[in-house]
């Protein structure tokens, strides 16, 4: 199965965020798209899960996916937003088994045994189960980012879309989510087009948990395509540089010693 951009540009009212992005995403990989804060990363995530509108052509498996019933789309794309994007006081439990919608007849009426089973599989295996009952707004950054991950995961879906998934995640659960989604990206999902090989498309900050993760790496710059290649040849000191204006590679060196 392949995600595939064509000439796509997109924006928020007037401002354009993208221009003339062309890209290719097949099944069973692990991609890292990184970038300066205003890059497009964030717009870049929700064109390719058809939550925004653009120019160009989305398609998925040969579908447009601005002419999918958005059900359908969403048996097929998980995305994570970040933290920040959640409004509804839902409770842990509601919120995760809202990612089971998708595959069901109705509202939380209409979730079966399997849908609740697996929801509580999705918080036990991202650490949130002992928070079933607590409301999203008692929660800690550390601990919504966890919920919203299980949310993500109990959509159970091959293609899985994360805005910046360890931003407040302390290092026990940075390593614990670097460990699960490797095992994740292991597997194969069940669809409509038959089992599909688990795909990652990431936006990390952390960019050794990015290499630890992913295998090919998007750079933007300009509302474009800077980069894109394997993490070991575009993750370079000077390729980050470009990205970045900054000296990544001797801040990180900085750090080191400095700690």
């Amino acid at each position: 199965m392949e995600l595939l951009l064509k000439n796509v540009s997109a924006g928020y009212g007037s401002g354009k965020v993208l221009d003339s992005i062309d890209l290719s995403i097949k099944d069973g990989e692990r991609v890292f798209i990184g970038g300066r804060n205003g890059s497009g990363k964030t717009t870049l995530l929700r064109v390719m899960a058809g939550l925004i509108n653009c120019e160009g052509s989305v398609t998925i498996n040969g579908n447009d996916l601005s002419k999918m019933k958005r059900r359908n789309v969403a048996k097929l794309i998980a995305l994570m937003p970040q933290a920040g994007e959640m409004y509804f006081q839902y409770t842990v439990y509601q919120t995760v088994l809202l990612g089971r919608y998708a595959r069901t007849d109705g509202l939380f009426g209409g979730f079966t045994n399997r849908d609740r089973e697996y929801a509580e599989e999705c918080m036990e295996n991202c650490g949130v189960y002992e928070l079933k009952d607590r409301l999203l707004g008692e929660l800690s950054g550390g601990q919504l980012q966890r919920v919203l991950l299980a949310r993500t995961y109990a959509q159970e879906t091959p293609f899985l879309f994360l805005d910046e998934p360890g931003s407040s995640l302390d290092i026990k659960y940075r390593a614990e989510l670097c460990d699960y989604l490797g095992k994740w990206a292991e597997g194969k999902t069940a669809t409509p087009y038959g089992d599909v090989r688990n795909t990652i498309v990431a936006v990390f900050h952390d960019l050794g948990q990015a290499r630890s993760i992913c295998s090919r790496t998007v750079l933007l710059k300009n509302m474009t395509i800077l980069a894109d290649g394997p993490s070991s040849e575009v993750i370079t000191p000077e390729m980050l540089e470009e990205a970045f204006d900054f000296d990544v590679a001797g801040y990180i060196e900085r750090q080191v010693i400095v700690r």
